[in-house]
């Protein structure tokens, strides 16, 4: 299939008192089209900072130092920032926040904000616009579509709210959306609601998806494959059937080993994700591995074949994979 979007040895450093934060290390992923991919690790991993590299978003004191991030053959990284925020971010790349109770102005109404974005990118027909609007709202189960675009984000509840934004990201048709962590902050109930509306409504408009999450349940409900990250280095990809049944990666491993549905007993992770202003050399992952040589401190790992549509980043696949069993 062909990509849609896709990043190779994209790095991202940020300059603070402390010194240079390199946030993200090589990282490398590819989405197809119509495909749903998930992006997966523990703060700290750079997940949210290899979103706003695609969005065009990252912080001033932050760069892109080496790599590449294509978007339907276009060189984002390169591209102007009028350019970007007129004919990509919004208009072909859809984006649906964390947060949904910052997704809003309190003083506007919910129509007038969830519009702006078609006058914005220069539709052209405020009626079509305004019915698609109604449309969407009506897709994603708001009750009172033409009612709604009336009301004030106060009167919305939080699933409420993170469905007027997933209108909002549907509403150009876009070829790619983007949702950093949406259902962080709801209920369980109404997470299961967003996830299964979300996968339905990218399958039968052909959109691709990035969805980022901590949760691999997420993972294995809604995406087709699976990108696995750590301190901003990518460790592990492959079909989400495959990660979430074999994984390979150490990393991979002790994750799922912290999901109350694979595991009888719940174990952590010893230590944490390490400061990205003096990250550990070779893979980051090394201090925390269990099946840690000197090696693994000396190289950054190359990627791995391990198989159809699954590679791992570990120099140990080479030394007859001896943790595989660990």
């Amino acid at each position: 299939m062909t990509a849609v979007l896709a990043i190779r040895d994209l790095s991202v450093a940020i300059r603070t008192d402390d010194g240079l934060a390199e946030v993200l290390d090589h990282a490398t992923l590819e989405i197809a089209r119509g495909e749903i991919v998930g992006v997966v690790g523990e703060s700290g991993c750079g997940k949210s900072t290899l979103v706003r590299s695609v969005l065009g978003i990252l912080p001033p004191a932050a760069r892109v130092t080496e790599g590449s991030i294509r978007f339907d053959g276009v060189e984002l990284t390169t591209l102007d920032a009028r350019a970007m925020a007129r004919d990509i971010r919004g208009r072909r790349i859809g984006f649906i926040p964390q947060d949904p109770y910052q997704a809003f102005n309190p003083v506007f109404r919910v129509g007038t904000q969830l519009l702006e974005v078609a006058r914005w990118h220069g539709t052209g027909d405020q009626a079509a616009d305004r019915a698609r609007l109604i449309e969407l709202l009506r897709q994603v189960q708001i009750p009172d579509p033409e009612g709604a675009l009336a009301r004030y984000p106060h009167q919305f509840s939080g699933g409420q709210r993170l469905r007027l934004r997933i209108a909002a990201a549907m509403l150009c048709r876009p070829d790619l959306i983007i949702a950093d962590e949406p259902t962080t902050a709801l209920d369980v109930t109404t997470q299961k609601q967003i996830i299964a509306l979300l996968g339905a409504l990218a399958r039968e408009s052909g959109t691709a998806m990035l969805f980022v999450t901590h949760d691999f349940g997420v993972v294995a409900e809604l995406c087709d494959r699976v990108v696995v990250m750590y301190a901003g280095q990518t460790v592990e990809c492959g079909a989400s059937s495959v990660i979430l049944d074999r994984p390979r990666h150490p990393y991979t491993r002790l994750l799922l080993d912290c999901h109350p549905d694979r595991a009888a007993t719940l174990a952590g992770i010893p230590g944490s994700v390490p400061s990205v202003i003096a990250a550990p050399s070779g893979c980051r992952f090394h201090p925390r591995c269990p099946s840690a040589s000197p090696v693994c401190s000396t190289a950054l790992p190359p990627a791995t074949v391990l198989g159809p549509d699954h590679e791992a980043a570990c120099v140990l696949f080479g030394a007859g994979e001896s943790h595989a069993s660990a």
